[in-house]
């Protein structure tokens, strides 16, 4: 079997599998996207450059082939194609995923149920994705353009995030019925770090933990009342998302609130996993 690589372009951050193991940085290239607006010529460069070291780490360690994809903030942007062509003039060919395939491979990576039907929650900076299945397929799948960074842009004030989570929450409509929600994605991961205090970060301490909304408020009070200077101090949380995870914990428990849910699944697996599977079956 040959050895490929994945790197996952996000809005928030760049991430590569490569032998089983991940690595991340964060970039931000959602960083102040509204829909249908502009990526910042610095969020671009910055993106591009991570993802050309990812590409060239993986080949410098045994990958024979390196894909590329991305999600909401390169998709709905109106100068996409600059993000797409900084990468190009590297040889790097983007696949950039609708929103349907998104929350298909998000869904594929997290499920591990054993035919019950299961929902999937990939919280990203830029859109939401919610998806509901089993080892058969889909039965629903939605994508809200709203996500921690794009919260996080809006405002930072917890009552003008939750008039705006609870606005937009009702656009996933009626969602079918399933046995448990799994959540992927930086938000619910950071936050059991948080939570349980886990420094230096261990995906092995973090894997299909739970964690409830009590939980949740908990968390997000204590993070909202430290200032923000001294949010870093705070053991488990990355320096880098002392604004975002806030926001993304809100929005996080808005949907279990519509939902009417009192716990949730924080996954490792996500859609790295699920886009090495479908390239795999093609």
């Amino acid at each position: 079997m040959k050895n490929y690589a994945y790197i996952d372009v996000g809005s928030n951050s760049v991430r590569l599998l490569l032998n089983g193991k991940k690595r991340i940085t964060n970039t931000q290239l959602a960083e102040k996207l509204v829909p249908g607006g502009a990526l910042l010529p610095e969020a671009v460069a910055r993106t591009a450059e991570a993802v050309k070291s990812f590409r060239r780490f993986a080949l410098d360690n045994g990958a024979e082939e390196v894909f590329v994809f991305a999600t909401e903030a390169v998709r709905s942007a109106k100068n996409g194609d600059v993000f797409r062509a900084a990468l190009a003039a590297d040889g790097v060919e983007l696949d950039v995923l609708s929103p349907q395939l998104e929350a298909k491979i998000g869904f594929d990576g997290a499920y591990y149920g054993k035919g019950e039907f299961q929902a999937v929650l990939d919280v990203g900076g830029a859109s939401s994705e919610l998806a509901v299945g089993n080892d058969k397929g889909l039965v629903y799948s939605h994508s809200l353009p709203l996500g921690a960074v794009r919260i996080k842009d809006y405002s930072l004030d917890r009552k003008t995030v939750e008039k705006l989570v609870n606005e937009r929450v009702c656009e996933y409509g009626k969602v079918p019925p399933f046995s448990e929600m799994v959540t992927i994605g930086g938000t619910t991961s950071s936050l059991v770090a948080v939570r349980d205090g886990i420094e230096p970060y261990d995906p092995e301490k973090i894997h299909l933990k739970k964690i409830t909304y009590d939980e949740m408020e908990k968390t997000v009070s204590r993070i909202l009342a430290t200032p923000v200077e001294k949010r870093a101090e705070i053991k488990g949380m990355h320096p880098q998302k002392i604004l975002i995870l806030p926001a993304g914990i809100l929005l996080v428990m808005g949907i279990m609130r519509y939902l009417s849910l009192e716990e949730i699944t924080v996954s490792e697996n996500d859609n790295l996993e699920g886009y090495k599977r479908l390239k795999e079956n093609l």
